[in-house]
């Protein structure tokens, strides 16, 4: 594509320094005006996205639906390691499950996950917590009652925003 683009230029620039070239004009503007469009469907072509990007975005979801991260699954719950200490939380053991959002003075927004137990409760942020995706998709394969089209509460003055995804019925 790029050698495309570098052989019309030469043309057009050709053609530009050395106008007329024939004798009639028309064949000059008709030149001039394939030049350029060449030249705009070529750069077009050359910088919108193709089958080539939605393959390596496809492939990197895949990769990222089976990545574990920091987690590790079992048939009764999952465990973590976080700050030098390993967690382990029961799928019967969790009372409700957030997905939350809060403005960043880094970033748009910042986003994660609020597992909430009997004994305590745990934050995972999307950005930070490598293997979310897979802990989501656990998560609402393993937990019965999983909504997703809870309304989004403005929980504080702050910004932050909650969205309840499980709450356990018989708690």
């Amino acid at each position: 594509m790029k050698k495309i683009i570098a052989a019309t230029s030469v043309i057009l620039i050709l053609t530009l320094f050395y106008y007329p070239v024939f004798d009639d004009k028309n064949v000059s503007f008709v030149i001039i005006f394939v030049c350029f469009a060449v030249l705009i469907f070529s750069v077009a072509k050359l910088y919108s996205p193709g089958k080539k990007d939605y393959e390596l975005f496809e492939k990197e979801m895949d990769r990222q639906h089976e990545f574990d991260g920091i987690f590790q699954y079992t048939n009764e719950g999952f465990c973590f390691e976080q700050n030098n200490e390993t967690e382990f939380i029961k799928w019967d053991e969790i009372i409700s499950v957030y997905s939350f959002t809060i403005p960043s003075p880094f970033a748009e927004r910042q986003s994660g996950l609020e597992i909430i137990t009997a004994v305590k409760s745990y934050e995972f942020d999307e950005k930070v917590t490598s293997g979310i995706v897979k802990l989501e998709d656990q998560l609402y394969n393993n937990l019965s009652d999983w909504e997703m089209d809870w309304p989004t509460v403005k929980m504080n003055n702050y910004g932050l925003k909650k969205t309840l995804l499980f709450e356990k019925k018989n708690f």
